[in-house]
């Protein structure tokens, strides 16, 4: 029988984890999955009668992953999916799709893309709870998040024709950068933004991106320039 985390810490981890349905995993999708919280109250649903438009979903499928605990302790890599409307992570294990206990993890990495997920990340001028999942683009003296939210604007009238009413998924992304001096800012993960947004040290970040042709389009492309930044912080 396999498990999720390695045998010597199953002791530990398996507090951490509950059955969320009863569906089976191989044949259960997304949008399938009733969530409900340890209490037993149902936070998420899919309703027969409603026609949804759009995703609560981080991803279309499900994807590879692992999860990190609190104590440094890595799970294998097992299939993952983020609920950005309810803010769950799902686990498949065999025949049960499972939902992480978010206080005992300290977050996860959908491996395909590099993508890490961190939980603790506070910050009340951006509604940041430390049980929210962010996304991590850089983790130095300064750091760059994105956070994922989602909202589901519930249809009122019902068509016609077939009866059903339309549900509507809304996704937002918002790019936050953490300065040195613990400032959280919004930002827009181009050149200018970025330079601006970090407020110091312009000329020695314009030279650089100049030197390393680093046009700052892409995750990885402003990771480079706040890895230099940091550098300059010395």
């Amino acid at each position: 029988m396999k498990t999720l985390f390695r045998s010597s810490t199953i002791l530990l981890i398996l507090p951490a984890l509950f059955t969320v349905t009863s569906l089976k995993a191989q044949t259960a999708r997304l949008d399938q999955v009733e969530v409900t919280n340890p209490t037993g109250t149902q936070i998420y649903t899919t309703n027969d009668v409603k026609e949804i438009v759009g995703t609560p979903y981080y991803n279309d499928d499900w994807e590879p992953g692992i999860v990190t605990l609190i104590n440094g302790t890595q799970s294998k890599t097992t299939l993952l999916s983020f609920n950005t409307y309810t803010g769950e992570v799902f686990y498949k294990e065999r025949d049960e799709i499972k939902v992480l206990n978010k206080s005992k993890m300290k977050g996860f990495t959908f491996t395909k893309k590099n993508e890490t997920f961190a939980l603790g990340v506070v910050s009340p001028d951006f509604d940041i709870t430390a049980d929210m999942p962010i996304r991590v683009i850089h983790d130095g003296k300064t750091k760059l998040y994105i956070k994922y939210q989602t909202t589901r604007r519930r249809g009122n009238s019902k068509d016609p024709l077939t009866g059903i009413t339309t549900d509507r998924f809304s996704n937002l992304e918002t790019t936050i950068l953490k300065r040195g001096d613990g400032k959280f800012v919004k930002t827009k993960i181009k050149k200018k933004n970025i330079i601006n947004d970090l407020g110091d040290h312009k000329a020695e970040l314009e030279a650089f991106t100049k030197k390393t042709r680093n046009k700052v389009k892409s995750g990885t492309d402003v990771a480079l320039l706040l890895e230099y930044y940091d550098t300059l912080l010395d």
